[in-house]
């Protein structure tokens, strides 16, 4: 789940998902439908054939494995409830659709992999404590083999839809499959010291599946307990906007932005402009207003703008806010000086200096700016707002 979409394909998941009613597109559903009924019937025969052959070899590790296969079938069917449910799109009560339910799926798939894994792992214990014979033959290791290439295939497959698609629950289904061709390898190795050896380490095969196991199912934990708690959207791709908006006609800067996620393809906007002091506001709406119908139908995200007034043509004020970002970009912990105001006739100057997470008590930081400042200008009266990057990872250049 760590390779990223490329700016071209996000953008075109956001053509095609955002209708701007909060609702996602059929054409999506589709999709990711079409993608967890291959999963449904893929995994389905595969649990059929392991059955089959722990059975027959008395293998509590392929029994395990079948069962992990059966948990992926409910995985998907989970998947596809979830795009019935998200494909509402919003009401009264959830302006902003449904999409976040693919979260919480998403742990309902963490929690039946984490099941499955934990009672088999006590299965599995219990046979390393009283031990088995198993009686494996070629033809069950031949059907391991063809389990094994299956789930590859499946997870490359399952996956690389989840990206394309940008759908959690396939990424998630499309990763467990990878493990599981993992652990099916694993028990085939056990299946074949079985064979040409005497030992039976039946037990310690299923513990090692079970293991396996139990870690797709954290990972997936982990992974939706991330987005549930807010974290960064692409920087590629919040970078390209803050560019795009920078280089737009009538903005000076662009700061602060924030993207709130309301499902995997469903954001909502807030970014700070820098707009000349001496316009007007209807100029001001003649700058934003298209602009906004721009961003949303290049990224199907609808943005809320807030301003900052800069003064562009006094070369005093301008040496200033020069003067003060160089002072203190000096600081390892601040990362950007913006907002920058100045009123030279009240002696007054205020900004945003936005410090890096590592700095825990902003109202200190922002005093210690303040102070080296007044060394500098001491008949002004300093503001330092203190703020935080929420989007971008590292300084843009003025």
């Amino acid at each position: 789940m760590s390779e990223k979409l490329t700016l071209d394909e996000k953008q075109k998941i956001k053509m095609e998902d955002s209708t701007g009613d909060g609702k996602v597109s059929y054409n999506r559903i589709i999709k990711v439908v079409i993608t967890s009924v291959v999963g449904i019937v893929v995994n389905l025969i595969l649990g059929g054939i392991k059955v089959f052959v722990g059975l027959a070899s008395n293998s509590i590790a392929i029994i395990s494995d079948a069962v992990n296969n059966f948990t992926d079938s409910v995985s998907s069917l989970v998947t596809i409830i979830t795009m019935v449910i998200v494909g509402r799109g919003a009401t009264r009560k959830h302006p902003f659709g449904f999409g976040r339910v693919e979260y919480f799926t998403s742990m309902i798939i963490a929690a039946l992999v984490l099941f499955a894994g934990g009672e088999f792992l006590i299965s599995s214990v219990k046979k390393i404590i009283s031990p088995e014979p198993t009686s494996y033959t070629w033809v069950s290791i031949v059907l391991l083999v063809v389990a094994i290439l299956a789930k590859i295939a499946l997870g490359f497959y399952t996956k690389s839809r989840g990206k394309k698609l940008n759908s959690p629950n396939l990424e998630a289904s499309g990763a467990d499959a990878l493990s599981d061709a993992i652990i099916t390898s694993v028990t085939l190795i056990g299946a074949l010291i079985s064979i040409f050896t005497d030992i039976v380490i039946d037990g310690f095969i299923g513990a090692i599946v079970s293991t396996f196991v139990l870690k797709a199912g954290f990972e997936i934990m982990l992974g939706v307990v991330g987005e549930l708690l807010g974290k960064r959207p692409y920087e590629e791709l919040a970078e390209e906007i803050m560019e795009e908006i920078r280089h737009y006609d009538g903005i000076v800067g662009a700061y602060d932005l924030i993207l709130h996620n309301y499902g995997p393809n469903v954001y909502i906007g807030n970014v700070n402009v820098e707009l000349d002091e001496s316009i007007s506001i209807r100029d001001a709406y003649e700058i934003i207003h298209p602009l906004n119908v721009e961003l949303f139908n290049k990224y199907g995200v609808f943005f809320y703008f807030g301003f900052y007034s800069i003064n562009v043509s006094d070369e005093d004020v301008k040496t200033m806010r020069e003067t003060v970002t160089k002072v203190l970009m000096e600081d390892p912990d601040i990362l950007q000086i913006h907002a920058f105001y100045v009123d030279t006739t009240k002696k007054n100057m205020s900004f945003d200096a936005v410090m890096d997470f590592s700095v825990k008590t902003t109202l200190e930081k922002s005093q210690k700016l303040k102070k080296k400042l007044l060394e500098i200008y001491p008949d002004y009266d300093i503001t330092v707002v203190a703020d935080r990057d929420f989007t971008l990872k590292r300084q843009v250049e003025e």
